[in-house]
Parts: C-alpha cells; sequence; structure tokens
C-alpha cells in the first residue's frame, strides 16, 4: 500500500508539471507570446515539457494558431460544429474535438502558422528528438519510483501512475477544452459569429485555468483566462508569481476596461476582478448574441 500511495503522489506531481508546462509555455508563452520568460525559466520549461509531455512545441503552436484563425469553420482542426451529416452529429463531432481530429486531421503547415519558432534550434531539435522523449517521458517516472523504493513493484508503479495513468489524464484536460468547451458553458464574451467557445467552470481545476476558453478566445494574447472574481486560474496565479520574481517580464494582464469592452451585455457587464486591480464584480450576463464576423486571426493571435 505505501509503494501504491507513492507512486500515485508522484504521478500527480509529474502531471500536475505536465499541464503547467502545457498552459504556462507552450500555449500562453509560445502560442500566445502573453509574456516573456527569462532565459534561465525558458529553458527549465522546454526541459519539462520534453520529458513530461512528449509534446514538439512547434507543432502544437501551429495547430493552436490555426484553430484561432478559423475557429468553428472549415479549417479549424479540431472543432466539435462541423460534423453535420450522418447519425448523431453532436456526438461525432464531441469525439472528433476530444481525440478524433488526432486521426484524421491534415498535418498543419508549421512554416505558415508559426514562422517565428521555425528558426529556433532549441525547438527544432526538439521536434527531432520526439521519440526520444516519448521514451523519457515514460521512462522517468519508474526509474523516479525504483529509486524512491528501491523495488520493481515501486518502479512498475512509478510507470502506470507517473507514466501512463499521467499522460491520460493530461490529454484529456487538454482535450476537454477542445471539445466541452465549444458545446457546453456560459458565453459572457463577444468572440466571432461562429466561434462558440465557452467557459466552463466545473473542468478550471484540471485545466489549471484554461476552461475558462470563451474569455481567452475573446482576448486571445491576455496572461489571465479566469478573468472575473472566483474564477480559477492556477497558471495565472504561477505566472503572477514568476513576474514578482523578476523570471518573467512583458505580461499582458487584461484590464476592467478591455474586458467590459467585450462583454456581451454592456448594460448589465460584470467588473473584471484581475490579479493586477482586484476590482469588485458588479453583474452578470450569460445572454448569447450573433455577432458580425471579422477576419481570421493571423498566426500568433
Amino acid at each position: 500500500m505505501p509503494q501504491l500511495v507513492l507512486a500515485v503522489i508522484v504521478g500527480c506531481a509529474v502531471c500536475q508539471i505536465g499541464i503547467f508546462c502545457t498552459t504556462v509555455y507552450l500555449h500562453r508563452t509560445v502560442a500566445h507570446r502573453a509574456l516573456t520568460l527569462a532565459p534561465s525559466v525558458r529553458l527549465v520549461f522546454r526541459v519539462l515539457v520534453w520529458i513530461t509531455t512528449g509534446i514538439r512545441p512547434r507543432q502544437w503552436a501551429a495547430v493552436h494558431r490555426k484553430h484561432h484563425a478559423f475557429t468553428d469553420v472549415e479549417g479549424d482542426p479540431h472543432s466539435p460544429h462541423l460534423q453535420t451529416t450522418g447519425r448523431c452529429p453532436r456526438l461525432r463531432g464531441a469525439l472528433h474535438a476530444h481525440a478524433g481530429w488526432l486521426l484524421r486531421a491534415p498535418a498543419t503547415d508549421v512554416g505558415r502558422w508559426a514562422p517565428d519558432l521555425a528558426g529556433d534550434p532549441d525547438l527544432v531539435m526538439l521536434t527531432r528528438l520526439f521519440p526520444l522523449a516519448c521514451a523519457v517521458s515514460l521512462g522517468a517516472p519508474a526509474l523516479l519510483g525504483w529509486a524512491i523504493s528501491g523495488t520493481g513493484a515501486g518502479a512498475l508503479g512509478g510507470l502506470v501512475w507517473g507514466g501512463l495513468v499521467r499522460v491520460f489524464v493530461l490529454q484529456q484536460a487538454t482535450f476537454a477544452v477542445n471539445s466541452a468547451c465549444h458545446l457546453w458553458g456560459r458565453r459572457p464574451f463577444r468572440t466571432r459569429e461562429q466561434d462558440r467557445a465557452t467557459n466552463l467552470a466545473v473542468l478550471s481545476v484540471l485545466s489549471m485555468g484554461e476552461s475558462w476558453h470563451n474569455a481567452h478566445h475573446a482576448s486571445p494574447r491576455t496572461a489571465r483566462h479566469g478573468v472575473d472574481r472566483g474564477q480559477l486560474d492556477s497558471t495565472a496565479r504561477l505566472i503572477q508569481a514568476l513576474e514578482r520574481c523578476r523570471l518573467v517580464s512583458q505580461v499582458r494582464w487584461p484590464t476592467p476596461e478591455s474586458l467590459d469592452a467585450r462583454r456581451v451585455e454592456a448594460g448589465q457587464r460584470e467588473r473584471s476582478a484581475s490579479v493586477l486591480t482586484r476590482s469588485a464584480a458588479v453583474g452578470r450576463s450569460g445572454t448569447h448574441r450573433r455577432w458580425t464576423r471579422s477576419a481570421p486571426a493571423g498566426p500568433g493571435t
């Protein structure tokens, strides 16, 4: 039993590190340029991304930027709303957005959607070492379990909980934002007409704040997604802590004025409670409204 508890603890710790690497580094730093990491911190995140997720940063950023450019219209790599024919289109769309797109979607042109990353030698190297990253991502927890317990059972527990289960949970946290956060939830902010990104509070803990997806699509380049009072965004908290330690700079924090300008109901606005201003909430609005579609956003938005 103690070995099982140890394996679960190791798995949870490595999983949380992996999710933070995805949210802070891959999403808010690489894909959207919402902040700038100090060179030493950037190196740490790159190594941890390589070990804990095995994700190819250039490819990940390119797919995500394309998703923002064509959200929920033809060209979106993982929209749940493009399955309009056949039986159970909503279910098929949800499955496609959750994980099915990985098997069927055409490859995304990294040169078009992430040209700013093409010349980064570290990211190029990480992409080439992708198979090794996968092996290390599963093997490191097993070695850690063996080093702590000194037994084969500890190594197996590390592999299962720190490797396989951790990868499963980490992927579900990301996949759920792609699927559930375009199907259910509230839409308090204006986005483009066909953009159906929602805020889904129930996923905020698991996704480290990524499930405030409507707010993110309304202001993609801000470093905080849970912008209203009571909205948990642990990724933004970590960024704030790094900023206080002067390990990150040029952080794009949302302001009450910029958020109020994007509210669906101008007459019933909810005052922003960003980390920087601590403004009090004065109203709520969950009304859905159609708005004129603007031109697709380009790379980096």
